[in-house]
């Protein structure tokens, strides 16, 4: 038997916990246990059979040990091919236009004063919908609008689509899933009015940049006017309506702090509205993603967060495998506003970067051999094959490693920094005990 390698042992309110990144089990050891376990992993865990076979045992049952031919590399791989390669699932972004009505400092995005889709693209788009509700043996078919903001010229050329999907579906007996990456500005009645009418219930992921002030420095009409307030209120009509909202918020050094307080912004919404369809989510923006101490000021405000009974979610608790990033499944595209197709969201949508293109009917052509080439990116980074926290990391998403393929550079998404993945180890033990 061999002590596995996704096993990481820290301290832990006063004893020692050892957290397995592959099962998601962590058991509690005192410090006693923690010198006979440290010796067995020096002097090999045959030792440890002989020294205390019943915690020999234990650890064996608990799958904190393995078998000395079993290749745990090849059991991650064979999760991630499971999640995926699944063909059972289908999901589908849109940009409908790459212009925004702000100007945010840290976007990645080119902006195209001017672009949306056409008749001709929105046609492509829906016979391809058309084609994908009819795959035999699909059960889930989601929709997700992007952008640029996606809400830009929502009424004549968003509408035509999210008609065609919602018909689509319903008559293929799928549930329709639509999900909006927007800034919230342009949310009015009757954006709400049109899916009351369809009888259809859309999440959002709306994004914050931090408190008042802060928010407005960085997403304003213009110099004398801010956005902050016109977002609040278009959340709470969402929310109002049972609409789930995830709010996003993109955190600095310099916003991180006080961006709790606008959980009060929401004191005149029930309790059980809140907690029911309100979330926050820290996301650090990656101009500001050095390693320092921000850490401790988020954790501050995400423990104030959840005291009123709103989840706050961040990025410090990856889960990478089971939930990966769309754009490493097979099953999914983005079609831009001109037709070109992309996997990944999170780059600019130049057409040298595209990945194929939907053609006249509508079908996506993919260039260059560029699905398989993805789908086949991962796991050929060494230090990612002998890191403990790889089925949470998952070796980055498929962007990254297609983007190192060519390099003889490794890389790691934490930059190598062990204190930064024993702190992602800590904050999962907290998810599992609660504490």
């Amino acid at each position: 038997m061999k002590f596995s390698q996704f096993n990481a042992v820290i301290p832990y309110s006063e004893k020692f916990a050892v957290y397995n990144s592959f099962t998601q089990r962590v058991i509690f050891i005192d410090p006693t246990l923690k010198e006979v376990l440290d010796a067995a992993i020096h002097e090999g865990m045959d030792e440890l059979a002989k020294v205390h076979p019943t915690f020999h045992q234990y650890l064996s049952d608990q799958e904190f040990l393995v078998e000395d031919h079993v290749n745990e590399i090849h059991k991650v791989k064979d999760r991630v091919r499971m999640v995926d390669e699944n063909i059972d699932s289908f999901l589908l972004t849109i940009n409908p236009s790459m212009n925004c009505n702000f100007k945010c400092w840290y976007c990645y995005e080119t902006h195209v004063k001017g672009s949306r889709l056409n008749n001709d693209i929105i046609a492509r788009i829906n016979t391809f919908i058309f084609r994908t509700a009819n795959i035999k043996g699909l059960k889930n078919f989601n929709l997700s609008l992007f952008g640029g903001e996606p809400l830009l010229y929502f009424e004549k050329d968003v509408i035509p689509v999210l008609d065609q999907y919602i018909s689509q579906c319903r008559q293929h007996g799928l549930k329709p899933v639509i999900h909006f990456t927007t800034n919230g500005y342009l949310i009015d009645q009757a954006f709400v009015d049109y899916f009351k009418g369809k009888d259809v219930v859309p999440g959002f992921q709306i994004t914050l940049d931090g408190y008042r002030e802060k928010h407005d420095e960085v997403r304003y009409v213009s110099a004398n006017k801010g956005s902050y307030f016109k977002i609040i209120e278009n959340i709470k009509l969402l929310i109002r309506n049972a609409f789930p909202v995830q709010i996003r918020i993109n955190y600095t050094e310099k916003n991180v702090d006080g961006s709790h307080l606008i959980v009060n912004e929401f004191s005149d919404i029930a309790p059980s509205i809140i907690q029911k369809y309100l979330r926050f989510n820290y996301h650090r923006v990656w101009q500001d993603g050095k390693h320092d101490n921000t850490y401790l000021l988020l954790e501050e405000n995400v423990r104030k967060v959840e005291e009123t009974g709103v989840t706050a979610l961040t990025h410090e608790s990856p889960n990478h495998v089971y939930e990966s990033c769309y754009a490493d499944k097979r099953n999914s595209a983005v079609i831009n506003f001109n037709g070109d197709v992309f996997k990944c969201t999170a780059r600019d949508f130049t057409q040298v970067k595209r990945e194929g293109y939907l053609d006249n009917e509508g079908d996506i052509v993919w260039e260059n051999n560029s699905l398989q080439r993805r789908m086949n990116a991962k796991f050929k980074n060494k230090p990612c094959l002998s890191c403990r926290i790889m089925p949470l990391c998952n070796g980055g998403c498929s962007q990254l490693a297609i983007e190192f393929m060519e390099s003889v550079d490794d890389y790691c998404v934490y930059s190598g920094n062990e204190n930064e993945k024993m702190r992602i180890v800590k904050n999962k033990i907290k998810e599992i005990v609660g504490v």
